[in-house]
């Protein structure tokens, strides 16, 4: 437990950063948003064993590193267009070493990790004023959901929710989580505007209880999404880059779920009221 809770000081301290440059360069953000595509991608590759046939998994990396940077350039449909034939060409070209089942699995899942993760950068593009919030609020509702879920379930958990899939997680960590997520959603919009707006924003604090607790959900539904995928390949993590946690794609599999979710609901219900 003590090397997961230094990993996620770590981590923390990691996405401040990022949050505090971006108050002067929104394009760290994107820089973010595509280093951690393209490790979660490559762990994907990594973990269903297509990392060595290079022709597919390059491409899926490189592709998942540049998407989330041309966004707000308007190519976005045009960069996923070329990376589709390409792959359609490197199936044709190469279909002696490239199964259909490789194929499909690298460039689905490179799809669904990098599109929903490139979510971000759109979500902060349209809501620029408040960008920084937005972006920290993107990825540490998913994150303090799994906080809630894992000590509650270490302290009270008795009843297991999917014993098959992911054995350590239980009923009475699934209710924690979704009620100290929807607190600390929250509790985090009320600080936003104490701590950097000078209490002159209207937060919409009904709409981030309502993100607090769908995101929460969808936050599981991630993770054990994820994690049906190590089982089925016998994997225990997708890496072994942050301690305690695993792989980049251990800790944003909750993320890619919810962050489509807090887009589309924030085009109508902005967490800053205008």
């Amino acid at each position: 437990m003590l090397k997961r809770i230094m990993s996620a000081g770590i981590l923390i301290i990691f996405m401040a950063s990022v949050a505090l440059l971006s108050l002067k360069l929104t394009l760290f953000i994107d820089l973010f948003v595509s280093v951690i595509c393209a490790a979660a991608v490559f762990e994907f590759c990594k973990a269903v064993k297509t990392l060595g046939v290079f022709q597919i998994s390059v491409l899926s990396i490189a592709y998942a590193f540049v998407l989330p940077l041309t966004l707000t350039y308007g190519i976005s449909v045009t960069v996923s267009y070329a990376y589709t034939t390409l792959m359609l060409a490197m199936l044709i070209f190469f279909h002696e070493k490239i199964s259909f089942k490789d194929f499909a699995y690298t460039y689905s899942m490179t799809l669904i990790i990098t599109v929903s993760m490139s979510l971000i950068v759109l979500m902060t593009s349209m809501h620029s004023d408040y960008s920084t919030m937005y972006f920290i609020m993107s990825i540490a509702i998913p994150w303090l959901a799994d906080v809630g879920a894992y000590f509650t379930g270490v302290f009270f958990g008795k009843h297991k929710l999917c014993p098959k899939i992911s054995p350590k997680k239980t009923i009475e960590g699934a209710v924690g989580g979704v009620l100290f997520c929807t607190i600390t959603s929250v509790i985090m919009g009320f600080l936003f505007n104490i701590v950097f707006y000078s209490n002159s924003l209207d937060i919409n604090y009904a709409g981030l209880a309502i993100i607090g607790v769908i995101g929460s959900l969808l936050s599981m539904l991630g993770d054990l999404s994820f994690s049906v995928i190590k089982r089925s390949y016998f994997v225990k993590d997708y890496g072994d880059v942050i301690p305690g946690h695993g792989g980049i794609l251990d800790r944003f599999d909750s993320v890619i779920c919810f962050v489509p979710f807090m887009y589309i609901f924030t085009m109508y219900f902005p967490v800053v009221i205008k």
